[in-house]
């Protein structure tokens, strides 16, 4: 018993030595910034020597000031599947990601759809009858969610919303909010997803599912203390960048400063959109075409977007 003990101990040990080594990893690494407006940055790392997580990861993101004039965040939509790039452009955007999960036509509605769909059936259609995100924009219902949205236990993909208005962006927990909430939020853009990350400064529980435990391309959006909004974008499934399992994203996006996260569409979904960028503007390695470059973006359903007010 008492060598059992040790052995915890000295793994429990190593565990959080090497946490520690990740976290002075990023925080340390000398990031390439580039000022896309005042008070709004993009910032791309590149661990090379499989030195963050003991893997080769790729990091594209973006922080926006709550002092930046001139922008808003908006939730950008189509009738139809567009990439994340083509919706920016859409919008006239400064800089994008792809937003939450969709289901689409011919997928298992207990699927996660970004990582484990392709759409095969109608691509360029969603079934909103089968919709697992609620979709507010510009005040308008675009998906009832007429799976989850009155269900007691919300799916893991469900327990997060994000809420923009003229003032900023929120991000909520489902669980905390009243039974009718879609008519209580009082904001233009609504968009559901998950799991939540981090609330108020606290890690929550990660599934031990395949979903959350495998690496994968991930998308994610968080606050810090102060107000700023991240969205972060991890290249995956490339000898290049492994992209994070939930439990490795939720540790990065705390170490970022982050107190409030919420993962967003992962896997082939997984795309950055920066105006003027070369690649037509993704600076992300999206890997829906299995390959490690600029030209592999999904098509998607709907997307976090920095637009200018002007």
């Amino acid at each position: 018993m008492k060598k059992c003990y040790m052995l915890f101990c000295a793994l429990l040990l190593s565990l959080q030595l090497l946490a520690q080594t990740d976290s002075i990893a990023l925080v340390n690494a000398e990031w390439a910034v580039k000022e896309l407006t005042p008070q709004v940055y993009w910032k791309n790392i590149h661990f090379t020597h499989r030195n963050l997580f003991a893997a080769n990861e790729n990091i594209n993101l973006i922080i926006i000031s709550p002092h930046a004039n001139g922008i808003r965040l908006a939730v950008g939509y189509s009738d139809s599947l567009e990439t994340t790039s083509q919706q920016a452009m859409k919008y006239h955007a400064l800089a994008g990601i792809n937003g939450s999960f969709f289901k689409m036509r011919g997928a298992d509605p207990d699927d996660h759809p970004g990582l484990n769909q392709v759409p095969k059936l109608e691509p360029s259609k969603l079934d909103y009858n089968r919709s697992i995100t609620y979709l507010r924009k510009d005040g308008q219902l675009v998906a009832p969610n007429k799976i989850v949205a009155k269900q007691t236990a919300r799916k893991r993909y469900q327990q997060g919303l994000i809420a923009v208005n003229d003032s900023g962006m929120v991000i909520l927990s489902a669980d905390t909010l009243n039974f009718d909430w879609e008519n209580s939020i009082q904001a233009q853009d609504v968009m559901t997803s998950g799991p939540l990350l981090l609330l108020n400064g606290q890690n929550l529980p990660i599934s031990a599912d395949a979903f959350s435990q495998k690496r994968h391309p991930r998308t994610a959006v968080g606050k810090m203390i102060d107000g700023s909004i991240v969205l972060l974008v991890v290249d995956g499934r490339a000898e290049e960048s492994a992209g994070m399992n939930l439990s490795e994203l939720q540790q990065t996006m705390r170490w970022l400063g982050c107190v409030t996260a919420l993962n967003l569409d992962g896997g082939g979904s997984s795309a950055m959109y920066i105006k003027g960028e070369p690649e037509q503007g993704v600076v992300s390695y999206p890997a829906d075409n299995k390959k490690y470059d600029h030209a592999g973006e999904r098509e998607v359903a709907n997307t976090i977007l920095i637009v200018p007010t002007y």
